[in-house]
């Protein structure tokens, strides 16, 4: 009989330091599990990501990282050879976030969250979420482009309409992210203008009339080009 975490030799558990556990904090961020901040100290908020983790994989919940636990964590981006950034499934790198979008106060469930988006050196502020909906899931993004004009419902404000794809950075091409609160993938994550009544689906609503939403579009453009298309974002 195999045996499980418990009874194997640990590999990272409460009181391990150091790269790995840092590359450990930032996959299971990436995951959509909160570990607390990246500081490569295994401590009591990164024992329940990785309990909180365990449960969503089916694995036994115990709070180390053992090898069943790493060979879920290595599907999902950890790279044992390197300490280095994890690959992608394109071959690149996730790369560190270029940009971060901040929630005001997170929530657990459904309900309308407000937050900051710093894209190109520039603050906005955008919706999320609504009475009946799931705000956008905190973790890291793969952003790109999707549609520099639109005129449909919700996606436009002012006469100005865009989206941009948010994306799983391990599943390039698919705009699907892992939310714990739904407890299942989520789809058709998108940033684009708060348009129609407040709040989105999801996606994240940039909140501000015409000007300030071509000024947002601009700064992501840029960003974009920058990147060579691809734009990292951590929401925390």
């Amino acid at each position: 009989m195999a045996r499980g975490d418990n009874e194997a030799m640990s590999l990272l558990r409460v009181g391990s330091s150091g790269s790995q556990v840092r590359q450990l904090q930032d996959t299971l961020r990436r995951a959509g599990f909160d570990p607390g901040q990246t500081d490569g100290s295994f401590g009591r908020r990164t024992r329940a990501a990785v309990e909180q983790y365990q449960r969503a994989r089916r694995l036994d919940v115990d709070g180390v990282v053992g090898p069943q636990t790493m060979g879920a964590l290595v599907r999902d981006g950890f790279d044992r050879r390197s300490t280095g950034p994890s690959t992608d499934l394109a071959g690149g790198s996730t790369r560190a976030p270029e940009g971060t979008a901040r929630i005001d106060t997170p929530r657990q469930g459904r309900g309308l969250v407000t937050g900051s988006i710093t894209v190109n050196g520039n603050t906005y502020r955008f919706n999320s979420g609504s009475s009946r909906l799931l705000s956008v899931p905190q973790g890291t993004f793969r952003v790109t482009a999707h549609r520099s004009s639109r005129g449909d419902a919700g996606f436009v404000r002012d006469g100005v309409g865009f989206s941009y794809l948010m994306e799983d950075p391990r599943r390039p091409g698919s705009d699907r992210f892992y939310d714990t609160r739904a407890g299942r993938d989520r789809q058709y994550l998108r940033i684009h203008p708060d348009g129609g009544p407040t709040g989105t689906a999801g996606c994240i609503g940039i909140v501000g009339d015409g000007a300030t939403l071509r000024r947002f579009q601009a700064d992501l453009n840029a960003e974009l080009a920058r990147n060579n298309g691809v734009y990292m974002l951590r929401v925390n």
